[in-house]
């Protein structure tokens, strides 16, 4: 056989084989995928019925506290109450109040440990790094808390402040496995290493398509206060054992926690959304690539088979 021959037969074994990888990666990747949305789906509830308890028990002490002092009752006042007047939390009032000098800003940036997951890395880091010059002509200062090795490293070869990283969390992270870092990160926030905190991360909308989010996590500023929710609070009629300072001060740093490991978890699994669609891709691209391969191997034998039987004839021809 033709040296042609065999290399195409070798080139197209070799892509089939390529294509099994492939596909086995995507099947993992889909697998890995399901198991995330199935879990962040439980957090979503779960998160949400914390903040709307946190929005009508702060709301509702607000009203009560300017009932209290003659004072209007407006969501207008009600945004510009501080916090330390109407509550005794202590360290935790930190994590509502908003700081009136911003002198340095965190940013916790989510991306994976490994490649294979199409533009899923590259964007994030497109973004931030986007980010980084805005804040750099403003003369701002900006501290990293880099989650994936990818992403860590790149920010420090580039000379970005990383002050906090993290690499290896599990494809299915659990509460447990985060929770070192997310305390890490509001303990970074209580002690003064910046002033706010920005969680940076690729939102998962689908198996198709994700988008890119920066969110503001500490303070916490996402609650609903006002007069709407504290109607409702005295609707849903709470009954607050030992007292509402107690128990705003145990839910405000787990809603805090909480938040962020909804978007490690969302990150996650656009992570894994992106990879098998990356896998999907090249696996179509190996099967076509196998038929354009066979096509070639068809027509090379086709002209060997030519070749052969123009010989033949030209042979016999001569013998006569």
């Amino acid at each position: 056989m033709p040296a042609s021959l065999l290399e195409l037969k070798k080139k197209i074994a070799s892509v089939k084989q390529t294509g099994k990888i492939t596909e086995a990666m995507r099947m993992v990747s889909a697998s890995k995928l399901s198991q995330t949305e199935k879990r962040d789906k439980g957090y979503t509830v779960y998160n949400d019925h914390v903040r709307k308890t946190l929005s009508h028990l702060i709301s509702s002490q607000i009203v009560e506290h300017l009932q209290n002092e003659n004072a209007t009752v407006d969501d207008r006042n009600i945004s510009k109450i501080d916090y330390s007047n109407v509550f005794s939390l202590g360290v935790a009032s930190d994590l509502i109040q908003e700081r009136k000098n911003i002198h340095s800003t965190g940013y916790l940036v989510i991306t994976g440990d490994r490649g294979l997951v199409g533009s899923y890395n590259s964007q994030v880091i497109k973004n931030m790094m986007s980010l980084f010059e805005d804040a750099k002509a403003d003369h701002k200062d900006v501290k990293v808390l880099a989650i994936g090795s990818v992403g860590a490293q790149f920010f420090k070869k580039n000379g970005v402040n990383v002050v906090y990283e993290n690499a290896g969390i599990s494809d299915v992270p659990t509460f447990e496995e985060v929770l070192p870092i997310v305390s890490t990160a509001i303990k970074m926030y209580l002690n003064g290493v910046y002033d706010e905190l920005n969680v940076c991360y690729t939102h998962h909308v689908n198996s198709l398509s994700s988008a890119f989010r920066v969110e503001k996590m500490l303070p916490i500023v996402d609650l609903d206060i006002g007069v709407k929710e504290a109607e409702a609070h005295q609707e849903l009629e709470y009954d607050i054992k030992p007292d509402i300072n107690t128990v705003l001060t145990t839910l405000l740093p787990q809603y805090a926690r909480s938040t962020i490991f909804g978007s490690i978890l969302d990150a996650k699994t656009a992570e894994h959304a992106s990879s098998m669609t990356a896998m999907q891709s090249a696996t179509d691209n190996a099967n076509d690539l196998v038929d354009n391969l066979t096509t070639k191997l068809n027509r090379a034998r086709q002209a060997q088979i030519t070749t052969e039987i123009t010989e033949i004839i030209s042979g016999a021809n001569a013998l006569e």
